[in-house]
């Protein structure tokens, strides 16, 4: 039994709905359904909070997942960090999860963090609902996708152009509806947390 399953049964046990459980571990409800659905799991001291709420132990909650990793070798978990937006501002989550990269990918990248987006405004590129690699460590380049913090909009999935003294974060969209960001000498800076390098669509529609 894998650790998506044994969670719901451990919970239904319970009888704590996720709203409840989210608020004994202080995550966010969508974290909890997220664990339920199979597409993340928690970080191993979230694992712990865990295995205390229902009276278990790690390993019995790990189940299948713990052998698997163990004989597979051929994934990674990279830690999920939060939420950032490819559309309107919203509230940035913040998420006690782990997803499950191809071993390549996050061996290329061992910085590297995850992020989940959604909007539409870089639906050109990536699903309204993507879970997005971000690596710190890769300078921006003009016209390539970054993950970027503004002063009015919070995180941020934008492509990325720097000029001689301005910063453009521009929307790459189907509607074409979003407005650009534009940063320069006397505005509030835009600072790039990293380039997206990978991703996958949180409803596996790659």
């Amino acid at each position: 039994m894998n650790f998506s399953t044994k969670f719901r049964l451990l919970r239904a046990k319970s009888g704590l709905t996720q709203a409840e459980i989210a608020n004994k571990l202080g995550i966010t409800g969508r974290a909890v359904g997220a664990w339920e659905s199979g597409r993340s799991k928690p970080r191993l001291d979230k694992m712990a909070e865990i295995a205390v709420l229902f009276d278990t132990t790690v390993a019995d909650l790990m189940g299948e997942d713990a052998a698997e990793a163990a004989i597979s070798g051929t994934s990674r978990m990279v830690p999920l960090l939060g939420f950032a937006h490819m559309g309107e501002p919203c509230d940035e989550g913040s998420l006690a999860d782990e997803v499950e990269v191809p071993a390549s990918i996050a061996d290329a990248h061992p910085r590297g963090f995850m992020v989940h987006a959604q909007g539409g405004c870089m639906d050109n590129r990536f699903p309204h609902d993507a879970l997005l690699l971000v690596d710190p460590d890769m300078e921006p380049v003009n016209g390539q996708p970054v993950l970027a913090e503004t002063a009015d909009y919070g995180a941020v999935v934008r492509n990325y152009t720097r000029g001689r003294s301005t910063v453009m974060l521009t929307a790459d969209s189907h509607s074409g509806e979003y407005d650009d960001i534009l940063a320069g000498p006397d505005d509030e800076p835009v600072v790039c947390k990293g380039r997206v390098v990978w991703y996958m669509g949180e409803r596996d529609e790659r």
